[in-house]
């Protein structure tokens, strides 16, 4: 069996050289593809002898009429091939300087050649590479291929260098049918022992050969003696064609919190009419200070059209808005959740969304594409209910996004903002029910009903306040397909409600 590998060649610390080829100690520059490929002992170039069991009869055909050179065929101990078709950035960069223009160039390169290779690899410096991976994870849509990225930790010149092994690796999972590997249809890093998914890598080490992991994800495969891919980790073959959209809109911002962070130093940033998106960079689970200048901000720019989200600066777990009073406040503000996403794929991804004009931002924004977050977070708004409209029952229906999966909801929150209450003096204690798909209801409805999804009890203090319930189980059961319909009751009917916001969020897994 032959195996056609595509390799493209743009730059990084895996192709640096001595500028002096004679002088190892002189200073490191980067190389062209050839002179790199030729610091390997097990690869030539177009037929040049170099021992070992690599077959040197000339480049790939393929590529030679395609007019972009080639690589030698490599065999295998199986006795299968692969065979290479080769390209490089005319001048290769430094991936500190890797940018949008760059991955652009990356995805359009991979697309040209795309119905003639099996796989591909590109070799990259390792300061963006998470960041160029996250990209083509979200500009090359319906993958059928491996599109694989590697680098090294030192240049491939280097007596120690770990460029000759992690490449070799990369190959073997490009070319998987000749390597008799599974197929891993995506975008994604192999780096050291690890295969990590693209759009969930991040560079955690400067030094270290495992300088790229997962951190908020399991990886996809390790290496060691042998290759060993988790085939239940990787995503499915797409059914869809596949296709390039490398549009991405670079008009994004991430803002870091910090404790002594001023909100009147960025005030500039976000009334700039050019950003369209930011991503505020929170504590633990999403949470800010109660900072009511920076509040006014944030609301001023989500009311002008832009987009705002939250991301955890933990390099693990999840933003969860409203687990505590001080990142609640954000959801009725109509922040976005970045849930566990790496700050590169959080990045790309809003690049991306603002750039293909795919859907609305606001909703596409919080799904899950790539695998690049571990659930869908779905938003649904049941209105407000003012004061002079106030209610002893108030019923309200939507048709939620059909990518919602009822069967993978793993969590599920009832939000009501800003709840207040009419016909109650102060110190009186009230009771509001909630109910799913259950439209006919009334106080007198028996609570034990699986529809009855939460029961708020609470002691009336004259001022509205927001009330949060999770009712993931009841979610769980009470939930169908179509129409999902929200009901609230007074436990008391001369007790009318009313509120600024009704919400139920639900998260589905991946």
């Amino acid at each position: 069996m032959t195996t056609d590998v595509f390799i493209l060649y743009t730059g990084g610390t895996i192709g640096m050289g001595p500028r002096e080829p004679e002088d190892p100690s002189s200073p490191l520059e980067p190389k062209s593809i050839g002179e790199l490929f030729r610091f390997l002992p097990d690869f030539s170039l177009y037929g040049e002898k170099r021992g070992g069991r690599y077959r040197n009869d000339g480049p790939n055909p393929r590529a030679v009429e395609a007019g972009r050179g080639g690589l030698p065929f490599l065999e295998l101990d199986n006795g299968n091939t692969i065979r290479f078709g080769s390209a490089s950035f005319e001048r290769p960069v430094d991936s500190s300087d890797v940018g949008p223009s760059d991955w652009r160039r990356m995805a359009e390169t991979i697309a040209s050649v795309y119905g003639d290779y099996d796989g591909f690899v590109i070799l990259h410096g390792t300061d963006t590479m998470a960041y160029t991976a996250s990209a083509l994870s979200f500009m090359l849509q319906n993958l059928g291929k491996p599109v694989v990225i590697t680098g090294s930790q030192l240049p491939v010149s280097a007596v120690r260098t770990d460029a000759v092994l992690n490449l070799m690796n990369a190959v073997f999972i490009a070319g998987y049918q000749a390597a008799d590997l599974p197929l891993v249809p995506e975008v994604v890093i192999v780096f050291a022992d690890r295969i990590v998914r693209g759009c969930r890598a991040s560079k955690v080490s400067t030094s270290d050969w495992a300088g790229i992991d997962s951190p908020n994800a399991p990886l996809l495969g390790t290496i060691g003696e042998r290759i060993k891919i988790r085939q239940e980790a990787v995503r499915p073959v797409p059914e869809r064609p596949f296709a390039l959209n490398p549009a991405l809109d670079e008009n994004v911002f991430i803002i870091d919190l910090f404790p002594g962070f001023r909100s009147d130093r960025i005030e500039g940033l976000f009334r700039n009419p050019d950003i369209r998106g930011y991503i505020l960079r929170t504590y633990g689970t999403g949470n800010i200070p109660n900072d009511g200048a920076l509040l006014g901000l944030i609301r001023d720019a989500i009311e002008a059209g832009k987009i705002v989200m939250n991301l955890s600066q933990c390099g693990t777990g999840m933003v969860e808005m409203g687990l505590y009073a001080a990142s609640s406040e954000l959801i009725d503000l109509g922040i976005l959740s970045g849930l566990d996403m790496t700050r590169e794929a959080a990045v790309t991804k809003m690049m991306w969304i603002l750039g293909s004009g795919a859907g609305r931002p606001e909703q596409e924004l919080q799904i899950d594409h790539r695998g690049e977050q571990s659930g869908s977070l779905f938003h649904l708004f049941f209105g407000r209910l003012p004061k002079e409209d106030a209610a002893a029952a108030c019923r309200r229906s939507l048709i939620p996004d059909a990518r919602l999966n009822r069967a993978r909801i793993s969590r599920s929150s009832l939000r009501i903002s800003n709840l207040g209450l009419e016909g109650a003096a102060p110190g009186e204690r009230s009771t509001l029910h909630a109910y799913l798909n259950l439209p006919e209801t009334d106080h007198r409805t028996p609570a034990d009903g699986e529809k009855r999804i939460a029961t708020l009890e609470f002691e009336w203090n004259g001022r509205p306040e927001t009330r949060i319930k999770v009712v993931t189980r009841k979610t769980q059961a009470a939930i169908g397909e179509g129409e999902v319909a929200l009901t609230l009751v007074s436990g008391r009917p001369e007790h009318r409600f009313h509120f600024s916001g009704l919400h139920l969020e639900i998260l589905a897994t991946a």
